[in-house]
């Protein structure tokens, strides 16, 4: 289950150290407090899992670090808007002989 999945049920908890019986007391254990829809919600979604499906695969260390980094460059503001983007893209391809984008 992905972190934003397990956010909106409410569950807190840091998927990297929780072992697979702590995961499973949390679901157990919040189970309980869902209303009805969350509770079908929750069904649909392990319902939807089958063994045959390929696993995510782990992030690499590189990966990992990359994307603590993004992180990090989002909170203290370090992005660039969309038409920062695109300008910088018209400038690269333009030198490339590529026309300047239109939108």
């Amino acid at each position: 289950m992905r972190p934003a999945t397990l956010a909106g049920l409410g569950l807190r908890a840091n998927l990297n150290t929780m072992t697979r019986t702590e995961a499973i007391a949390a679901i157990s254990a919040k189970l309980a407090t869902l209303d009805d829809e969350r509770v079908l919600t929750v069904a649909d979604i392990v319902q939807s899992l089958d063994e045959t499906s390929a696993p995510l695969r782990q992030l690499s260390v590189r990966e990992q670090a990359l994307l603590a980094q993004s992180k990090a460059d989002f909170a203290a503001g370090r992005s660039y808007s969309l038409q920062e983007v695109k300008a910088m893209l018209d400038d690269e391809l333009e030198s490339l002989g590529v026309p300047r984008s239109t939108t």
